[in-house]
This record gives structure tokens, sequence and C-alpha cells, in this order.
């Protein structure tokens, strides 16, 4: 058994050292999909980007707002939001609280 908990100590920079992230499964473990925590400082955006993995965000502690394509949306602890392959995402956190999701992310498949 694999109990992970975000721990910000273990956690490295990602996307331009704009968020912390940190791999949730253990080493040696084959998935088929890539796996983070994602953590968001108080008045920070993730750099925005895309790229060819479908992902989906599952957001568990905070709000903050979430950019995909054309789109904005607030989003706050318990909201799942799906990014489709290729499509510019960001993750914006306006608010004074930390704010935690976690990603998952995968070829497409046909």
């Amino acid at each position: 058994m694999n109990i992970a908990r975000f721990d910000k100590k273990k956690a490295q920079p990602a996307h331009n050292d704009t968020i912390l992230a940190m791999d949730v499964l253990p080493p040696g473990v084959r998935a088929p999909f890539d796996h983070a925590w994602g953590y968001l400082q108080p008045g920070h955006d993730m750099e925005g980007h895309a790229h060819p993995t479908e992902e989906i965000y599952f957001f568990h502690k905070g709000r903050g707002v979430v950019v995909v394509g054309d789109e904005e949306h607030p989003v706050e602890a318990g909201d799942v939001v799906e990014i489709p392959p290729d499509t510019y995402h960001t993750v914006r956190n306006p608010s004074n609280d930390e704010l935690y999701w976690f990603a998952l992310w995968w070829e497409p498949v046909e």
C-alpha cells in the first residue's frame, strides 16, 4: 500500500518555477498515466502551456481560476477539470489561500 500526501518540502518547482509539483506514486510503479500534486501560492499564476496529452485536474483545497482554451472558470475543492490535448491551460490563484490540486495526464486513446 502507498499513501501519498503533498509535502511542500519534497515538492519541486515546475512550469518555470510558477508552481510546486510532487509525484504521487512511488518510483517503480508502472501506470498508464503520469501524475503529480500541484501547489500554487496565493496571488500567483501557473505558467500557461499546452501539450499533446489529455489531462484532468482534481482540486482539493483552496479556490482559484482555471483557464482552458478560451474558457475561464472559478474552481474550488471538489471540482474536476478536463483538459483536452493540445489546448492552452493555466491555473490562477487570486485568493489569499493556498491552492492544491492533483493532476493526471495520459496519451489520448483512439
